[in-house]
């Protein structure tokens, strides 16, 4: 077995902490929450491993027991206020008052047919021009074509696009808690019996 100084192993952790981090945040960008239920205890596995070759003496029981202390405390606000992060960004996606509102009205032409116009105000705005984030209008309801369908369709999701980016953030966010509470809770399991 290769033993290691206490430095190397210092850069090995802050090297995996790193590598977690980014990983952790790309899977945020891209909206994959299952990047950190895998990439937090496999670098856990790996500080473990790295530590379990050091031969210099790391710390006593005091300072063990600071450590063990401090972990614990910073366990408790993390959850704490991540759990406040994750609802507060989880209910854009939920929150009426957050969302655009979007108002229409159908009028009658003078050839007979019937359009609709759509406007898009900022979210708990008046309906004024200077609130407008976008308006489109359907010429003919009952002879809509696919541009026109598209549009509509598009219209509605490019509108909540942001809402839902905050509540994907939110569910991450979670996510990366419910993940955190799991690992300690397993940490504390085997400490539990081994001691």
């Amino acid at each position: 077995m290769i033993s290691m100084k206490y430095f190397t192993y210092l850069i090995c952790t802050f090297m995996t902490a790193c590598l977690v981090a980014a990983l952790i945040g790309w899977s945020m960008a891209a909206g994959n929450f299952l990047i950190p239920i895998i990439a937090i205890p496999l670098g856990l596995i790996v500080i473990l491993a790295c530590r379990q070759n050091v031969k210099e003496v790391i710390g006593d029981e005091r300072v063990n027991k600071i450590r063990s202390r401090s972990a614990l405390r910073t366990l408790e606000v993390l959850v704490i206020l991540g759990a406040i992060a994750s609802v507060i960004l989880y209910s854009y996606v939920v929150s009426d008052p957050l969302a655009p509102m979007i108002k229409g009205r159908v009028f009658t032409n003078d050839d007979g047919t019937s359009s609709m116009m759509i406007n898009m105000y900022r979210p708990g705005s008046m309906e004024s021009p200077e609130n407008l984030i976008r308006s489109t209008t359907i010429k003919n309801i009952n002879a809509m074509n696919e541009s026109e369908a598209m549009d509509y369709s598009q219209f509605r999701r490019e509108g909540f696009l942001e809402n839902e980016r905050k509540g994907i953030v939110g569910m991450t966010i979670g996510g990366s808690l419910v993940a955190l509470l799991v690992i300690f809770g397993v940490f504390y399991l085997y400490y539990d019996r081994k001691y």
